[in-house]
């Protein structure tokens, strides 16, 4: 079995939790603010470690982010290639409703020093087999794209936040897309159905795979020769912050650990379902075991 090899954003999440999403010109009070590990790099990296795959995480904090580098090695992700810079580490600022929902603010920070000798370092680690994962919170990322294209590596990106370039980038390369429906509608440039998005992207990107989540709708995936559904679990909503994340470590754990990808999403939606169901983002991914159990409670056996 490979490994993720994971070019991801460590951020520290400032959790508000407010009325309702704060409006242009107004000043809101909070009601309560909560500091947490995030960023997507870092809730991708547990999450497929958490599924039980090997994860080497590829990252940059500052002198304040050193509760994040032990939290990934608190779920045994491989950290020697996770360095400190002296740019402050990456931050969000983050509304919770009592909805659940969320509006996130990012800071780029350290995660933005990344240079193309260090990728090129970094990736003299993998191995036959390995995925490269990659979400759009770093720089450098098109390069990053090519590098593991030029040697034989599986691409799974994540392009969040959606960039306004993103149209530049060597995306013919990348070999599993994971999107929500609001990625997809921006990647294929147009509004449709989920079905519709798909059967676009599929044409533009005949060599990706794709998954596209549709929070409470459930997921969708399509390849060259399969379109598979599956619902989402019904669970009370705490605090969306990071099910996506979730979602797309589990999957491509499962992916690696060469399950069928009708069990993979089943895995990746249980375990965004128990994510939503707690606050904060790294916090809240369950283990392997977790989801398992709960898998079990819907009469599902994996």
């Amino acid at each position: 079995m490979g490994k993720i090899i994971n070019f991801g954003s460590l951020n520290i999440d400032w959790v508000y939790r407010v009325p309702h999403f704060v409006g242009p010109g107004e000043t809101l009070s909070a009601e309560d603010r909560q500091r947490f590990a995030g960023g997507k790099g870092l809730n991708q990296s547990l999450a497929a470690a958490r599924a039980g795959a090997q994860v080497l995480h590829v990252g940059r904090i500052g002198p304040d982010g050193g509760f994040l580098r032990a939290l990934l090695e608190e779920s045994k992700v491989d950290t020697r290639l996770l360095l400190q810079t002296q740019a402050p580490t990456g931050h969000t600022v983050i509304q919770v409703t009592p909805q659940g929902e969320n509006a996130i603010l990012v800071l780029q920070g350290a995660n933005g020093c990344f240079t193309l000798q260090e990728m090129e370092q970094a990736l003299e680690a993998a191995s036959p087999g390995d995925w490269v994962l990659v979400q759009n919170e770093i720089n450098l990322v098109p390069q990053l794209i090519q590098l593991a294209h030029s040697r034989g590596l599986q691409v799974a990106f994540n392009p969040s936040p959606m960039p306004q370039d993103l149209q530049t980038y060597p995306l013919d390369l990348v070999d599993l897309f994971l999107l929500n429906r609001g990625e997809a509608a921006r990647l294929a440039g147009r509004e449709g159905s989920p079905q519709a998005l798909l059967d676009h992207l599929r044409q533009t990107y005949p060599g990706a795979s794709l998954v596209l989540t549709l929070g409470s709708q459930g997921v969708l995936y399509r390849d060259a020769r399969q379109t598979l559904c599956h619902a989402a679990y019904p669970t009370q909503a705490v605090d969306t912050t990071g099910a996506g994340d979730t979602f797309c470590g589990y999957f491509l754990a499962a992916s690696l650990q060469g399950r069928p990808v009708a069990d993979g999403l089943a895995l990746a939606s249980m375990a965004a379902s128990i994510a939503i169901s707690r606050p904060g983002a790294a916090p809240s991914i369950p283990v392997l075991e977790e989801v398992l159990r709960a898998l079990s409670r819907q009469g599902t056996s994996l």
